[in-house]
């Protein structure tokens, strides 16, 4: 096979119509790789582009040193190699492109971006839980753990009330997102909530975001998601949850009605991850599985063997 021709594409290079209606069409899509996603979240990225665009590899960049590095955006999870069929050369090609191209790499690549051929160093495995919706929500219970059922019957008793919120709500969430989730990670810095705040708003535009709540007694938010509609998937993007919620079992009620909203549609839930064990107890609890994504790791300071 003849081994296919990249090009190195700047951002004001790229061709948006040809680039998002490969996203669209790929068989491993995801909304990450969308320009206007991207756009949002990074001040500069390029891209490695195969053919006419028969598959794309966007690449966030900084630079450190006078070099250019490539690092995983926040709320970004999964990036990597995109196509409409996978092919192993190309694959393989592309990702060893950006390594050779690259003195440090970071990037989380997507579930379809395994390569036998990369040293163990290069590439690792990370953890991400979905959970298929095609049966009905009471079948979907079935696979709940006991914890998560007990959790879901004390926030029926204090009175939880969800639903479903208009798109004129997304920014004032997001603030609530970003002072009860996104401050508890250490990468989050000031400039990243107005990143955030920038990418609702293209949900908003393209109307693929959806605002799901649960609210007290008194009817103030204690719980709520923006999730993120694309093809089969759904994903579980921004979630968060003040201190009442903990107590109260808020956030499993919300997923639990959240799921039981798109039971039976045969899409995906994806609960987007995770590394962290507490997460992914909370999550396995609705009877997620794992779909495992992978992080490329490439440094001047690390020889791969």
């Amino acid at each position: 096979m003849i081994t296919p021709k990249i090009r190195v594409l700047k951002r004001t290079q790229i061709n948006e119509a040809k680039w998002n209606e490969v996203i669209r069409t790929a068989s491993n899509s995801l909304p990450y790789a969308y320009t206007w996603y991207l756009d949002a979240l990074c001040p500069k990225w390029m891209a490695l582009v195969v053919g006419e665009y028969e598959a794309l590899m966007p690449l966030p960049v900084g630079r450190k040193w006078g070099m250019l590095f490539v690092y995983q955006p926040l709320f970004c999870q999964q990036l990597g190699v995109f196509y409409k069929r996978r092919s192993d050369l190309i694959l393989d090609t592309v990702v060893k492109e950006a390594l050779k191209k690259f003195f440090f790499v970071n990037l989380n690549t997507n579930f379809d971006n395994q390569l036998s051929s990369l040293p163990p160093r290069t590439q690792s495995r990370k953890k991400n839980l979905i959970l298929q919706l095609s049966g009905k929500h009471s079948s979907i219970q079935k696979g709940y753990s006991e914890n998560t059922s007990r959790n879901i019957k004390k926030a029926q008793k204090a009175g939880l009330i969800f639903q479903e919120e208009d798109r004129a709500s997304f920014e004032s969430f997001t603030d609530f997102y970003i002072r009860y989730t996104a401050r508890k990670d250490k990468n989050f810095k000031p400039r990243h909530g107005d990143f955030l705040h920038r990418l609702t708003q293209q949900f908003h535009m393209h109307e693929c975001g959806r605002l799901f709540t649960v609210r007290n007694a008194e009817g103030e938010i204690c719980a709520g998601a923006i999730v993120v509609e694309h093809g089969n998937r759904v994903i579980h993007l921004l979630p968060a949850a003040d201190e009442h919620s903990r107590q109260n079992g808020g956030m499993h009620y919300l997923v639990d009605h959240i799921l039981a909203h798109y039971a039976g549609t045969d899409k995906i839930y994806d609960f987007e991850g995770s590394s962290v064990d507490s997460i992914a107890r909370f999550y396995e609890g609705f009877g997620a599985e794992n779909q495992p994504f992978f992080m490329l790791s490439k440094s001047l300071f690390k020889r791969s063997k």
